[in-house]
């Protein structure tokens, strides 16, 4: 359900829309001056247009409402589309970095060292120096975590990382409640385990003896949220930004802070879960507020916080799009407008209603100068009431062309501002997603058992099934891998793991040369080697990433004996990174690619992995951590499209010596690529009346198929609108319509033919989607309907301006009885041949066409006669 937008509450904080406001409310008042003025002074020459002028002012008052609403809604839509996405982002990236923790505390749990620690009753200070330069190996490579404890089944801490955590014993429920449960306990919460005084997110296991299975102890991996969330809100701060990121907890206190001087951790905010938005008051101030909770991420939901972010409500609407549209050609622009209806429904009616509008005030004006032509003094006055009409028209229709662009420009700007922020969260998650398992492979290469066998020349196949049975253990917690594998120093295969039960035969099988040989020149466990993305057996001749890691002689210090690989499952995993962000509109999709726009994942079937998909430039050369969005033309369409370039997450492919950039690419459709309505110029023909004395004539002039043609003033009774048209059937097809039509002179009304004038003047043009109006004209006893694209104008030019036609027509009939020529050299007005057209189209009489109307009149069968 649409959200009710409280327009006068929120005018207040928007100085622009306020002020657009104000002058369409001064100028409504002077319509009503002009129409008063009008009554008073020339009431029966004006008594014909005042009706139309009194709908045109009622169309411009409902239409100021309506932009008004709408500009005030598109305004609001676009802050909140911000907060939305930051809120939501906020709560969705830490849950899916806790996920792998959640798998972190329960492998760790399963540690042999660990375990064999634990069970060493004569443990000594050796002994405890050694497990915490183990933990230490740990924590380096996973350095999410700041304290990683050991503890025995009564609380007492056997060993930890962090020296300056002095706990020797801790009383946390938390120790019992693992020791009951079956899988990971998440804890936040106040714990004797930190000192530090703030609540501690912490992720324990239970740790059994591998033979029995009893409990024999805790394993705790305690996650700085605070560090974690200052790398987050950084990542999405904008320049200027004068929002308030924050973690909330379910009470809505305060996890986390962007901005601890403004809204410091332990405050508490109220929640905004209702709706779109909300307004809440946090410290006597009004804010724009957004709270969102997470969405599970492979069946974990986190901890049940949430994701909130407001901002001032005087800050949230400042202009920041007012050159948005600077970068653009109109023909572009002109382009994408024409898809307003399917973009954005309440930009194309508020569009069509003001050029609606406008068409009604042209034609009062473009009539009451067709009645006024002349010198009599009464009409005098009307000529000078049909001024201001036209100068106020012109200043309204300013005021809402200026402010449709500003509609416009926001409505393009939160378009481009989505699409920023989707790449920037897609290549996010994507290195984040990589960095786990860049650690992954140098911790598990650490594995005591793995390291024993793989440096034994002489194991069997006890050895070899101890090693697949630790890697399928493995496999079945990180679910994002198509397979483990360990070889030995030749890139023989000694073990693999088969989590679906389709991987190939390993039987004699050997890894890649050029990657073993880059694993093993590794210098030490901190080290890692990546393939390129490409098709490798192991993953079923599919292109994807095997990251590796040294395996390295438990006894001998930097031989390396061996290695692991682990096959990411590389389609499904980036495939759902894609998704999971995607917008929810039809046809938009999403890509990463390198820097040579090889396809790595898509969610476009024309882009599969290892197509190329190459955008401009300035998209492939970005610079790293670059977000950046823009309108673009790609296969026939207009797309939205937004980019950012990788930048990694921690030290990976910041500080760890890898570097594989990949860009992030999200493309959302605008409407097909038209270059006629791109091409399609809205104004009207410039035209300038060349300087004149002596004798002058008056005609009413008229766009058709761009060309601006003229008529004898006298000659032309009043344009109407093109809905009055009924439908004909002829064997002429320059015959339009009829029209039944009644003047002010006669109370008997008649059908009057209706000429399409594009087909009589311009045979073969193309036919115009919606022509605007129909110029009803009388030569001598013969009426008749001018189908016309646009009015004009009504001029005066001086007699020797017009010159007889040019002979171009050869034996064609000639609708052409003047030129005009005009203040700009070369740009001459043809006037229209009235008589021609009654003499060649009706062979001279107009009346011998016989009209009978259908039973539901509106259509007509024309009898042709001649």
């Amino acid at each position: 359900m649409e959200q009710i937008v409280p327009t006068a509450e929120f005018l207040r904080y928007m100085p622009d829309v306020a002020l657009c406001e104000r002058s369409l409310r001064e100028l409504n008042f002077a319509w009503r001056l002009i129409e008063s003025t009008a009554k008073m002074v020339c009431p029966v020459e004006a008594k014909s247009i005042l009706p139309t002028m009194k709908v045109t002012r009622e169309g411009f008052n409902n239409l100021e409402q309506r932009l008004i609403a709408n500009l005030v809604r598109q305004n609001i839509a676009k802050s909140v589309q911000e907060i939305d996405f930051k809120a939501q982002v906020v709560i969705d990236i830490v849950v899916r970095n806790l996920f792998e923790r959640t798998a972190d505390v329960g492998f760790l749990a399963m540690d042999d060292a660990i375990r064999a620690f634990i069970l060493n009753r004569q443990r000594d200070q050796h002994d405890v120096d050694d497990m915490v330069t183990r933990l230490r190996a740990y924590r380096d490579k996973y350095t999410v975590y700041d304290e990683i404890l050991i503890l025995d089944t009564e609380g007492r801490v056997l060993a930890n990382l962090d020296g300056n955590n002095e706990v020797t014993r801790s009383f946390d429920p938390l120790v019992a409640q693992t020791l009951k449960s079956g899988r990971y306990v998440e804890t936040f919460a106040h714990s004797d385990l930190r000192d530090s005084g703030e609540r501690a997110l912490i992720y324990s296991h239970k740790i059994v003896d591998p033979n029995s299975d009893d409990a024999i102890g805790v394993l705790c991996l305690c996650f700085p949220i605070a560090v974690e969330m200052k790398d987050v809100f950084s990542g999405l701060r904008k320049a200027a930004d004068r929002s308030v990121m924050l973690m909330l907890d379910d009470a809505g206190c305060v996890i986390a802070s962007s901005d601890a001087e403004h809204i410091p951790a332990g405050r508490t905010v109220p929640l905004a879960l209702e709706g779109d938005y909300q307004i809440v008051v946090y410290a006597g101030r009004e804010y724009l507020a957004r709270t969102c909770a997470a969405r599970d991420y492979q069946g974990y939901g986190g901890p049940g916080w949430y994701g909130h972010v407001m901002i001032p409500c005087e800050t949230a609407f400042r202009q920041q799009n007012t050159d948005v549209l600077s970068g653009y050609d109109a023909a572009m622009l002109n382009g994408v407008m024409s898809h307003a209806k399917s973009f954005c429904p309440p930009l194309h009616d508020v569009t069509i209603m003001a050029e609606s509008i406008n068409h009604s005030l042209r034609r009062v004006v473009w009539n009451g100068k067709i009645m006024s032509a002349g010198e009599d003094r009464d009409l005098l006055r009307l000529k000078a009431i049909l001024q201001e009409i036209s100068q106020t028209g012109d200043e309204t229709n300013s005021i809402f062309k200026d402010s449709i662009q500003d509609l416009y420009a926001t409505v393009v700007s939160s378009s481009l501002q989505d699409m920023q922020f989707i790449s920037r969260l897609m290549i996010d998650i994507m290195d984040r997603n990589l960095y786990e398992r860049a650690n992954d492979c140098r911790w598990w290469a650490l594995t005591p058992d793995i390291r024993r066998i793989t440096a034994d020349r002489r194991r069997g196949e006890q050895d070899r099934a101890r090693i697949a049975q630790i890697l399928e253990s493995i496999n079945a917690l990180y679910t994002a891998y198509a397979r483990l594998v360990v070889f030995d120093a030749d890139g023989a295969i000694i073990a693999a793991s088969d989590p679906r039960g389709d991987g190939p035969d390993m039987a004699g099988r050997s890894m890649d040369d050029s990657l073993v040989r880059k694993t093993l020149q590794l210098a030490d466990s901190q080290a890692y080697c990546v393939s390129p993305f490409e098709p490798t057996w192991l993953y079923g001749d599919r292109p994807t990433y095997v990251y590796c890691a040294a395996i390295f002689h438990p006894d001998h210090a930097g031989q390396a004996v061996g290695g692991i690989g682990i096959v990411f499952d590389a389609e499904p995993e980036f495939r759902n990174m894609l998704s999971a962000s995607l917008p929810e509109q039809d046809q938009s999709f999403a890509v990463y690619t390198d820097r040579n726009g090889r396809v790595i994942s898509s969610t476009h079937a024309d882009y599969p992995p290892g197509s190329m998909l190459r955008l401009d430039g300035d998209v492939m050369t970005t610079g790293n951590g670059i977000s950046s969005a823009a309108i673009r033309v790609h296969n026939g369409h207009y797309m939205v499209a937004g980019h950012t370039a990788s930048f990694g997450y921690r030290e990976f492919k910041n500080t760890d010596n890898y570097s594989n950039d990949v860009i992030a690419m999200v493309f959302v459709p605008i409407g097909a690529q038209d270059d006629a309505a791109a091409a399609r110029q809205t104004d009207a023909a410039r035209l300038e009346v060349a300087p004149h004395s002596g004798s002058a004539r008056e005609y009413a002039t008229i766009l058709i198929d761009g060309d601006v043609f003229a008529m004898p003033a006298s000659s032309v009774v009043e344009s109407l609108e093109v809905e009055r048209m009924l439908t004909a059937s002829t064997l002429k097809p320059v015959i339009a319509g009829v029209l039944n039509y009644q003047d002010n002179s006669s109370s008997v009304s008649s059908f009057v033919p209706v000429i399409d004038m594009r087909q009589l003047l311009h045979p073969g043009a193309p036919k115009l989607e919606a022509a605007s109006e129909i110029v009803v004209v009388r030569h001598g006893r013969h009426t008749l309907g001018l189908l016309v694209d646009d009015l004009h104008n009504v001029m005066e030019f001086g007699a020797a301006q017009i010159d007889p036609p040019l002979p171009m027509f050869g034996n064609r009939a000639s609708y052409v009885c003047n030129i005009i020529r005009t203040a700009n050299p070369g740009q001459m007005v043809q006037v229209v041949d009235i008589e021609s057209i009654v003499r060649n189209v009706f062979g001279g009489n107009v009346e011998e066409f016989t009209f009978e109307a259908s039973a539901d009149a509106k259509k007509i069968v024309v009898s042709d006669v001649l």
